[in-house]
């Protein structure tokens, strides 16, 4: 790199040649270039260490430099020599910062430029402007043979583009397309996404099927509309669109024992010899006591008279908590309760979570079942006594207690204790008030704690859950799909719908309308909906737009103002033009961008919006502006 120092930026200037070192921290100067003396030194050197590892000390000067990357006075090193011959200056990281000069590139392959802007305004007289009038126009083949751009072709508005991956000079990979009016738009979407032949594939893949053959303006937007308002595709569901959870709400753990019990079927179970095939299960909930009912049927008569014989032990509670059972929805249940003063609440249909606590106890219920028909080789229902025993007796994790404790204020006597006390002896008798006032202490103590217990274990399942949740909402009139079971299959559920909201129900729970079903309404958790997009008349343009003015002529390989192959242009480029624009002038200076492609840089198009439509008349331009930021 060449370059001029001096000591004044008016003194005599002294070429020099200087090299650019990169991983120099401090730029230097032959001591023989200038003249130096104590005018132009600072009066401080600096300490520099070479390969050697030696240390040496330069004194610093003021000069005068004029370089492509540097002009200005800059402070120096001096030194006697360099271990580069022909070398008279150091230019270091001290001075050019992370300035270079970058050296041409040269590749096997010609390589693709989308513009010579800066070419053309430095060598103004070698890059003369391009541009393509209608006189040149009329002299031109109208057909497909352009780089990049729009086209006629047998009367119809084509589009041609160049994808980054194809080289220069090939055909491979060059993408044509045909620029689809208005009406057509929606057909193309549903041949492209609905038909057999595509298979309902998502917005990335219909969107990238569409683009090899068809464009218009805001075709992604259309695209993404059509896709997520298609009914199969809302209805079976994508595996990577999952319905984020609500978030978590725990149910207070307030009250007294047995103030509030939580009841449930568990069906179908092997009909065993007394013919028992069901359980009715009942679990406190506050101290999480169980119980379990084997029964013949659960129809709403023979659970309430099993209910009747359990409250005739515990207590009548205050409020029963079910699911939406047949037998717990009907009208004698809701007579007896109404007679007994007891409240009923009931979950949201198909949300077993609601009742979550006894949902638990019914898998370990079963799993102990299992082990004890393998092991005993007896009916299940001959040991559901001794297994609710066991699990009464043991400590409930999220209380901190067991359920026994909780009710009955002491550790019930089972195996263990009893070998115990045959081993060290058994307690010595106890005074009656003594045990009265511990009695009592005891059990309001333990139930304090487990209160407690119980709301940190809440708190912490509530944090645990809800990581992924988000709180949705919906309001009256609004139409969701339903996640119901299959008719005929209680197993298997899917979306149905689209159902109408009725209103909103607490927090959570929604009152859905589903006349066609044989339930009319249902109370819905929101877990088990989704909204529905509906699609309009004219599916796939949900946003409405500019009518299309009628195409007026096509002659010459003209387009006119106000048709609608003028609309579909969003920029005229410099090369490789098929159509000219009608300016009202034979000679138009045309920006030297490339035209639109299949995928443009949005942003800067818009901030650079005016300089795009430069060559356009004052009307027309304020016509394709206005397009452009309608959609």
């Amino acid at each position: 790199m060449r370059g001029e120092v001096s000591l004044t930026q008016g003194g005599s200037k002294v070429p020099v040649t200087i090299q650019r070192d990169t991983a120099a921290s401090q730029s230097f100067i032959l001591s023989d270039i200038l003249p130096l003396s104590s005018a132009s030194g600072v009066d401080s050197s600096v300490i520099v260490r070479g390969f050697g590892m030696q240390c040496m000390g330069s004194p610093l000067h003021t000069v005068y430099l004029e370089s492509d990357l540097v002009t200005g006075p800059v402070v120096v090193g001096v030194r006697p020599c360099f271990p580069i011959e022909g070398v008279s200056f150091l230019l270091g990281n001290d001075l050019a910062g992370g300035r270079v000069l970058v050296k041409p590139e040269v590749t096997v392959v010609p390589m693709v430029t989308e513009s010579n802007d800066r070419l053309a305004q430095k060598y103004p007289g070698v890059f003369s402007a391009c541009a393509v009038t209608r006189a040149m126009a009329k002299h031109r083949p109208l057909d497909d043979e352009v780089a990049c751009g729009f086209f006629i072709k047998n009367g119809v508005l084509m589009c041609k583009w160049t994808p980054s991956y194809a080289l220069a000079g090939e055909d491979f990979g060059v993408v044509t397309q045909v620029v689809v009016p208005l009406k057509y738009r929606s057909d193309i979407l549903s041949l492209a996404h609905d038909h057999q032949l595509a298979g309902h594939l998502g917005v990335n893949k219909t969107y990238d099927l569409v683009l090899q053959h068809f464009f218009w303006p805001g075709l992604k937007r259309d695209v993404v509309q059509f896709c997520k308002s298609c009914h199969v595709c809302q209805v079976i569901g994508k595996p990577n669109q999952t319905i984020p959870p609500a978030p978590l709400y725990p149910i207070p753990a307030v009250g007294e024992p047995f103030e509030r019990v939580i009841v449930d079927c568990v069906s179908p179970l092997p009909r065993s010899k007394s013919g028992n095939q069901f359980l009715l299960t009942i679990m406190c909930a506050s101290t999480r006591f169980t119980e379990a009912i084997p029964l013949r049927k659960i129809t709403a008569p023979v659970v309430v008279k099993a209910l009747i014989t359990f409250f005739s032990v515990s207590g009548l509670p205050k409020v029963i908590q079910t699911d939406q059972g047949s037998n717990f929805m009907s009208r004698v249940f809701a007579q007896v309760l109404k007679q007994l003063a007891v409240s009923h609440v009931h979950s949201s249909a198909y949300h077993p979570e609601s009742q979550g606590a006894l949902e638990r106890f019914h898998q370990t219920l079963k799993s102990m079942l299992r082990a004890y028909c393998l092991e005993f080789n007896k009916d299940w229902d001959e040991g559901v006594p001794l297994l609710l025993f066991a699990v009464r007796e043991v400590v409930q994790e999220s209380v901190g207690f067991s359920p026994s404790e909780l009710v009955f204020a002491h550790s019930v006597r089972g195996p263990l204790k009893l070998l115990k006390e045959q081993w060290v002896g058994g307690s010595e008798p106890q005074n009656l008030l003594d045990f009265v006032c511990d009695f009592r202490y005891k059990l309001r103590r333990a139930g304090e704690l487990a209160k407690e217990n119980l709301n940190a274990a809440q708190k912490r399942m509530k944090g645990w859950y809800d990581r992924k949740a988000r709180s949705r909402d919906f309001a009256a009139g609004d139409k969701v799909l339903v996640l119901l079971p299959i008719p005929g299959s209680c197993l298997q559920a899917r979306f149905s719908g689209p159902y109408c909201v009725e209103k909103k129900v607490g927090d959570f729970d929604y009152l859905i309308a589903t006349p066609e079903r044989s339930r009319k309404k249902r109370l819905c958790h929101i877990n088990m909906l989704k909204p529905y997009q509906g699609r309009d008349a004219d599916p796939g343009l949900g946003s409405q737009r500019p009518a299309e003015p009628p195409v007026e002529e096509v002659a010459d390989g003209v387009v006119k103002p106000g048709s609608a192959c003028t609309l579909a242009v969003c920029s005229v480029g410099s090369v490789g033009v098929g159509i000219a624009l009608e300016t009202g002038e034979d000679d138009v200076e045309v920006p030297s961008k490339a035209l639109v492609q299949g995928r443009l840089k949005i942003s800067e198009m818009l901030t650079e919006l005016d300089a795009h439509l430069a060559h356009l008349p004052d009307l027309q331009r304020a016509d394709v502006a206005g397009l452009i930021f309608s959609h």
